[in-house]
């Protein structure tokens, strides 16, 4: 029933900010637990620089501020290729020296960006917003192709540049995410910032709690009232019964009214 529900889109409080970083000459990235894609939640993307160059095959390397990482941390690293290295941070850092769990496959100069996260994101059900945002934090707007048809059309799909335009398809277990045009060397510090819509999680032992705000739980109570009583023997279409699936309406028609999402409207003349 919950899961139906957010087909509705009224769940406003599963709305979350997540940052994908790019990667070289990729046309799609897989999100989610088991994604390909480096994408984490905006308030656990991190960025640093390097602060003394480092080498091909160099195991660790010194960054301007460690304080935002941590052991086990995913960590790319912007190589003077113009590609970046992903891994994953082998021990707590010290005085600014990170240890790398894989070495460098390149050499990293002075003043080449370092991006951590923590964990994945959960599959995104629907990309509501997108922009893409450089290195000194401005953002610029991305267009959201929602046809399929519309963005697989594109002649060609391996033009590189700043991105434009996302296409999602959130599949089954993980999200595919397409861009136009693919990252070059010269945008591959851009991070695609979105608002995504996750799915509810599931609540199916008594010691799960809603995954969600006390003022859905009446909804929620008479939803499942309605969903079940009929297996009880409890007629919700005639008679006495009819006041569950009333309520159960009713409560939820109010939600949806509470957790409506309002856009702007401009009027031109």
């Amino acid at each position: 029933m919950i899961k139906e529900w957010q087909t509705d889109g009224i769940f406003l409080w599963l709305n979350e900010e997540v940052c994908l970083f790019q990667q070289y000459n990729t046309q799609f990235y897989t999100l989610g637990p088991t994604g390909t894609g480096n994408c984490g939640l905006l308030s656990d993307c991190f960025k640093t620089q390097i602060a003394t160059a480092a080498a091909a095959a160099a195991a660790t390397i010194t960054v301007d501020d460690d304080d935002d990482i941590t052991n086990g941390d995913y960590i790319g690293i912007q190589l003077d290729g113009g590609t970046i290295q992903w891994t994953t941070v082998n021990g707590v850092p010290a005085a600014n020296v990170v240890t790398l769990t894989a070495v460098l496959t390149g050499a990293a100069a002075v003043d080449n960006y370092v991006f951590t996260y923590t964990n994945k994101i959960s599959r995104p059900l629907k990309i509501t917003e997108a922009r893409v945002r450089d290195t000194d934090d401005v953002d610029t707007p991305l267009r959201i192709v929602t046809s399929r048809n519309e963005f697989m059309s594109q002649a060609d799909k391996e033009t590189t540049g700043r991105v434009l335009d996302v296409h999602y398809n959130p599949d089954i277990t993980d999200g595919q995410l397409y861009t136009w045009p693919v990252c070059g060397t010269t945008d591959i510090t851009d991070r695609i910032i979105m608002t995504v819509q996750r799915v509810i999680e599931d609540f199916d032992a008594s010691t799960n709690n809603f995954d969600g705000p006390p003022e859905a739980l009446r909804a929620l109570v008479w939803g499942l009232a309605a969903e079940i009583g009929p297996e009880y023997g409890v007629d919700v279409v005639s008679g006495k019964g009819t006041i569950v699936s009333v309520n159960a309406e009713k409560y939820y028609n109010r939600l949806k009214r509470y957790y409506r999402q309002y856009d702007p409207v401009q009027i031109r003349p």
